[in-house]
């Protein structure tokens, strides 16, 4: 079932939905608070928001990171259901993220109402384009396959014996649009969990043994 926004309250539905994109609209209009709960939860969309308010460091950081930093902030940008949220709410983030994946007239008019986040697009396109080869470069090929980025960074997450961080990603994309794949990549990744802890009982018995 997707993650609709209710009509009564949408702002509750983006916190409760996507917290990251939350605190980064509240960072983005002068909230206090809101850049510490993206330093501690959301490192990647910590340094996106850094690097639109001028940072070079944070920019530099996002050229230079870990695609499993960044699995946060590429899950609002490629959302579909978040994309026209923000198409009726804040415009220039709309814009800035279809420019980013890919969009040339999503650029074109990003420019012309916020040149600052239009010059930020190529670097942002080059770690967008590198994030999702890493994502799928290495990814187990089967039938049926899913291609959103829910799917993909669970299989990162799943390759690296990640196993908690993939049942959460396998679980996001779940919310948002179910599909046998994401089913099957989660049971993996719980049984990758009790294998483990399998395995940590028995070593536990033999050292009493």
């Amino acid at each position: 079932m997707k993650k609709q926004p209710p009509q009564d309250d949408p702002t509750i539905w983006l916190e409760q939905a996507y917290p990251q994109m939350h605190f980064l609209v509240l960072a983005l209009d002068g909230d206090v608070q809101a850049p510490a709960w993206l330093e501690e939860n959301s490192r990647g969309t910590a340094l996106f928001r850094r690097a639109l308010a001028g940072e070079k460091p944070a920019l530099a950081s996002l050229q230079n990171g870990a695609a499993e930093e960044l699995d946060d902030l590429f899950e609002v940008i490629d959302n579909e259901d978040l994309s026209a949220w923000l198409a009726a709410r804040r415009p220039e983030l709309h814009l800035l993220f279809e420019a980013i994946k890919g969009s040339d007239e999503a650029a074109g008019q990003l420019k012309r109402r916020k040149a600052s986040y239009a010059k930020l697009v190529p670097t942002f396109r080059e770690v967008h384009e590198r994030f999702l080869k890493k994502v799928t470069g290495d990814a187990i090929e089967r039938p049926g396959a899913a291609a959103e980025v829910g799917c993909l960074i669970g299989e990162m997450h799943l390759r690296q014996g990640e196993f908690e961080k993939a049942v959460e990603a396998f679980t996001r994309a779940l919310d948002t649009r179910p599909a046998a794949d994401l089913y099957e990549g989660r049971a993996r990744a719980y049984r990758a969990l009790a294998e483990r802890d399998m395995d940590a009982a028995a070593l536990m018995r033999q050292g009493h043994g």
